[in-house]
Parts: structure tokens; sequence; C-alpha cells
């Protein structure tokens, strides 16, 4: 299952996929977004296609979408963390469809966005009980750096290790 780079010209292509990845993996625990809101991934990822170092990666199980990630440069995270601004990147969102999990594939997005960020630091948010989501990324070197008040269960990650892009795997298992 080939996970690949789209362009930021082409990221209109993929939205109603996205958004129908988002309906299927946000409502789901921990999230338990309303679905309208869930599905609202894809506006998110319209918008910030604009954004400077903008980045996605998609996963396809022939013509259907089974997951993605992207991300962009933005300090914001590192403010909120209370660490200085810089040349930092942020994986602003994953998603696979539920089931597709556990193929490796939410780990080949992660590698290939990142390879792809032109370095880090780097930044993300996720819930605090997104048990499989936190170990992805504690396997991949992320740590805790702040959480948010409980009425946004944001857990704010940061990771500093580079990846070198010649060792990183983009193949499923």
């Amino acid at each position: 299952m080939p996970v690949t780079l789209v362009p930021a010209t082409e990221v209109a292509a993929f939205l109603p996929a996205v958004a129908d990845v988002g309906g299927q993996v946000f409502t789901r625990a921990p999230w338990r977004e309303p679905y309208a809101q869930a599905r609202a991934v894809a506006a998110r990822l319209r918008a910030d296609a604009a954004r400077p170092g903008f980045v996605l990666a998609v996963a396809m199980a022939g013509e259907e979408l089974v997951g993605f990630a992207y991300g962009h440069r933005c300090s914001a995270l590192a403010v909120t963390a209370g660490c200085p601004r810089g040349a930092d990147f942020t994986l602003k969102e994953l998603g696979v469809l539920p089931d597709f999990r556990g193929q490796g594939i939410g780990a080949a997005l992660h590698d290939r966005v990142l390879s792809a960020s032109g370095g880090g630091p780097w930044w993300l948010a996720t819930h605090p009980a997104a048990t499989a989501a936190l170990g992805l990324y504690r396997r991949r070197g992320w740590q805790a750096v702040a959480a948010q008040p409980a009425a946004t269960s944001r857990l704010i990650m940061r990771k500093t290790r580079h990846i070198d892009p010649a060792q990183t795997v983009f193949a499923m298992r």
C-alpha cells in the first residue's frame, strides 16, 4: 500500500476522502467529535495547504484513501508549550481508517511527512487518551511537554531528533 506525498496544488482532489476518513476516525473514542466537526478536518487541510512548509502524505488502497497525515511550518504549539519560536514544523493531523490500523500505515504516514518537512523541531497535539497514537509517537521519539486544559483535551508533544530519509522505510509491513 503506497504512501505518497501530495503537492498543495492537488489537495482539493483529496478533500472529500479526507472528510470521510475524519468522519470515521475522529467520531470514535477518545475524540468523540460530532460527525460534522470530525469531517471538518478537510476544511482545515484546505486552509493549511497555503501555509509555508505544507506537507501532505496519503495512503491509498487502490482508489480508496485509507489514511492521511499533514503538517506545516508553525510556531503556535512551541509558544503554547512555553518554548521559543523557531523554524519548527507542526504535525497537524494523522488519521487511518479503523479497518486499516495495525498495518504500519500510521507510522509510514508519520515518517513520510516528517522526512519531507525540512527539519525540526517538530510539534504535535493529540488527545491524552489516544493510546495507539501515543504509542506510535513515543516509539518515534516524541516527548510530552505540556497539557492544555481539560476542555481542549490536548497533550502537546515535541520531537527534536533528526530523521534520516535514507533510513526511513515507507513500505507497509
